[in-house]
């Protein structure tokens, strides 16, 4: 096999995120160094958009263990995250650099149109 294929194989593939938390001696602390605390989307109740959905603060923040989530993206340079199965309806932002805490944030769901009257003929 060409061996420029397989440099670019191997250039592709996509990097797995780092173990968000860790434990140290008796305490479970974050890996990463950036949270969303100082961010003004935040700061403040309005909904933030992740991934062309709207979301919102749901709840107080929240310490996750090691496997409770999973890598979903980034915004701002902060992780944020999904439950281990996958689900998006609830996304979980780092929220601290010194507890392995997460803001959880529900999605905001559209509200429906009212059904049209029928005109009376």
């Amino acid at each position: 096999m060409n061996p420029a294929i397989i440099a670019l194989a191997i250039a592709v593939q996509p990097a797995e995120p780092a173990a968000y938390c860790a434990v140290q001696g008796d305490k479970l602390v974050p890996t990463g160094h950036v949270s969303a605390s100082k961010l003004d989307w935040f700061k403040s109740d309005t909904p933030v958009a992740f991934s062309k959905s709207n979301y919102i603060k749901y709840g107080m923040p929240q310490i996750m263990g090691p496997d409770d989530l999973k890598f979903w993206q980034m915004k701002d340079d902060v992780p944020v995250m999904i439950k281990a199965d996958g689900t998006k309806d609830i996304v979980y932002v780092q929220s601290s650099t010194t507890l392995c805490e997460f803001q959880p944030y529900r999605i905001v769901e559209e509200p429906k149109a009212a059904p049209k009257k029928k005109k009376k003929g």
